[in-house]
């Protein structure tokens, strides 16, 4: 590792009952992780919590570079059922019904809206800057810049095929229908090696994938391209505010598949936070993602299970074939996280990567040990991150976790 790690950590006010939440109480948590190790950025939200948000951004905050933490395209204010992606069966988003079978006090549903429908995008852009002019705020982290994932099923992760987002593609001559036909008819070659991409590296899974399938080539690439859009809109408003864009992002062997492009991303951002989640079985955790996507493409596919991971220990690298059972039991496997974030830094360079180290007890979804966070500081230092994120909230950090974190950096 290079130099001092920049530490930063999120503050969640949708994870907490807002009964639970006074600033007397939010100052507290944060000054006894400070009383462990220096923070060096806070990121708070993302429901508006305007006394929090006072608070944190008043003259005398606790911290001294404080980012407003705001999704984009879920869970948004004034979210409309005709906002939905739509999937290629016709049915809207349903969201993720973890956090409610659990009993979670968590105001998050994982529903996402169409980023090619003009109403909800609006209002997304038009809300974000409502807040920065409200509050201020260095700037802002956003959050849930990208289509729906494995863990809302894997036909909701193939979205969106809503009117706005048709017509958005026959403007570029993307036939969806023709997209949905090689969906029903399962008519995907997967037939693919991991070879050498344009830049000369390995190619990511996806990209093998989409060599053999010029069709699915094409949708990938319109999806990458419709986030990226919504990302500038959002780049040209935050600036237009003199604040700065930092994003949240998924782990880099699923980026792609739920439309986050690093590399055009890189571009309009300050630094980046990969979602590297080893443990929690919860959206964006891969150790709910990466089977859900295997189980999603044996059901969608026909596939047998043993043939996905056949193909896996193939094109994905660090993958081996013991990998499946590891990240299903206990966690995701270093090797696989140790990949990820060397590819997170590459494709991010010269933006600055804090990779997401989740620090966190939700009982049912994550539970953190000190072994656990000694294991993922150890792989930072390995990739020679930046720095890191206490994720994804400090409201619910465990201090043996904390103190932990203190020791190893």
């Amino acid at each position: 590792m290079k130099g001092k790690w920049t530490i930063g950590a999120q503050l969640s006010t949708s994870h907490s009952s807002p009964d639970a939440l006074g600033l007397d109480r939010v100052l507290e948590a944060v000054e006894r992780v400070r009383s462990v190790i220096d923070l060096d950025l806070l990121i708070v939200g993302s429901r508006e919590a305007p006394e929090i948000f006072r608070g944190m951004c008043a003259p005398r905050r606790p911290v001294g570079e404080v980012f407003l933490w705001y999704n984009v395209l879920s869970d948004i204010d004034e979210m409309e059922d005709s906002d939905l992606v739509v999937n290629w069966k016709g049915e809207r988003s349903r969201g993720w019904g973890g956090w409610a079978e659990r009993g979670a006090e968590v105001n998050e549903t994982f529903r996402f809206v169409c980023p090619n429908n003009p109403a909800p995008r609006r209002r997304t852009i038009r809300r974000l800057g409502e807040l920065l002019g409200r509050y201020s705020f260095a700037g802002v982290f956003l959050d849930k810049i990208r289509f729906p994932s494995p863990a809302n099923g894997l036909d909701v992760a193939l979205s969106c095929f809503c009117d706005y987002y048709r017509r958005a593609a026959t403007a570029v001559d993307l036939d969806l229908g023709a997209v949905i036909k090689v969906i029903e008819d399962r008519a995907i070659d997967v037939q693919t090696s991991a070879a050498p991409g344009d830049d000369g590296g390995a190619r990511s899974w996806i990209e093998a994938l989409a060599a053999a399938n010029p069709l699915l080539s094409r949708f990938l690439r319109f999806r990458t391209d419709s986030i990226t859009r919504v990302v500038q809109a959002a780049h040209e408003e935050v600036g237009r505010l003199g604040r700065r864009i930092a994003l949240d992002l998924f782990s880099p062997c699923l980026a792609q598949l739920v439309g986050q492009d690093y590399r055009l991303l890189s571009q309009r951002c300050v630094w980046a936070k990969p979602m590297t989640y080893r443990v929690a079985q919860g959206p964006a955790g891969l150790r709910l993602e990466i089977p859900a996507l295997v189980e999603g493409v044996a059901r969608l596919f026909n596939v047998d299970e043993a043939r996905i991971l056949d193909w896996a220990v193939r094109n994905v690298s660090g993958f081996d074939y013991d990998t499946l059972r590891q990240t299903r039991e206990t966690a995701v496997p270093l090797p696989v996280i140790r990949t990820d974030l060397d590819a997170a830094i590459r494709a991010m360079h010269p933006v600055p990567v804090y990779f997401g180290l989740e620090l966190v007890s939700h009982p049912g979804v994550v539970d953190i040990t000190p072994e656990l966070v000694r294991d993922m500081v150890s792989a930072g230092r390995a990739a020679d991150a930046s720095g890191l994120i206490i994720s994804w909230d400090l409201m619910h950090a465990p201090m043996d976790g904390i103190r932990a974190l203190a020791a190893a950096i």
